[in-house]
């Protein structure tokens, strides 16, 4: 008996000093926080294996450096939650994916016209929360991850612009070399005909002129003809006249 009043005696009154009472309402409303906190961790589902990783960085790692394409939803989340064994990080990796893949069937036109098809599929599946994470646990799929995402598909539609403008540019100096080569060959082709014309001519003007000498050859050869029969006429006549006038008309008789 007096062991026990002596331990009663050691028992201190909160209602003597309420700056005890006060430190106890502290300690229950910390350990009651953290009982929450460790419950509403229990929640989620979702843990990431790949460390301080962010779903924006993954998907960037995993995108085409060639062709600049974008991986699925599902390409992100197996390389996000699936361990190299093949099974998952989280309890609900295999269901989720499964979910994604129908979502992706489903709701194509509503992703592919989002501002960020990736972001838009993962919100479909996981849900939205103001000022939270894209689902439950999903850390990276946040508000700055969304514009780092918006940001490179921005980077990315500018590259293609780029590419296609330069492909554009490539083309026409194609088109202005072909057409240089075309003027060219026409050049060439002109400067050709010019000098066979001008062979031809030359060949028609000798030609003419050989055709000219020969006709006055034979202008003159006529002319030459025609004076001596004419002389060889007139000599005939002469010699005829001449006969009749040695004649007398007493010889007649």
């Amino acid at each position: 008996m007096a062991r026990v009043k002596q331990k009663q005696n050691l028992e201190v009154s909160t209602d003597a000093f309420p700056e005890l009472r006060n430190e106890d309402e502290d300690c229950a409303m910390k350990q009651k926080r953290s009982n929450q906190n460790a419950a509403n961790r229990a929640k989620q589902e979702m843990g990431s294996k790949v460390g301080t990783k962010s779903i924006a960085q993954i998907a960037h790692e995993l995108r085409n450096k060639e062709t600049g394409e974008w991986p699925t939803t599902m390409q992100v989340w197996k390389a996000t939650y699936q361990k190299a064994d093949g099974t998952w990080s989280v309890p609900n990796g295999e269901r989720v994916l499964s979910k994604l893949n129908e979502v992706a069937q489903s709701q194509q036109e509503k992703i592919c016209s989002a501002a960020v098809p990736l972001v838009e599929h993962f919100a479909l599946v996981l849900g939205k929360k103001a000022n939270h994470s894209r689902g439950m646990g999903l850390r990276a799929i946040n508000r700055v991850a969304e514009e780092r995402l918006r940001l490179l598909a921005q980077v990315e539609a500018a590259e293609k612009h780029a590419a296609t403008a330069q492909e554009r540019v490539d083309a026409a100096e194609q088109r202005a070399v072909a057409m240089e080569d075309q003027v060219r060959k026409l050049d060439e082709t002109n400067a050709q005909l010019q000098v066979e014309q001008q062979s031809q001519r030359d060949e028609l003007n000798s030609q003419r002129r050989t055709v000219e000498g020969q006709a006055t050859d034979v202008e003159r050869m006529v002319q030459q003809k025609l004076d001596e029969q004419m002389a060889i006429y007139f000599s005939r006549f002469a010699s005829s006249n001449g006969v009749s006038s040695s004649r007398s008309p007493s010889d007649d008789h």
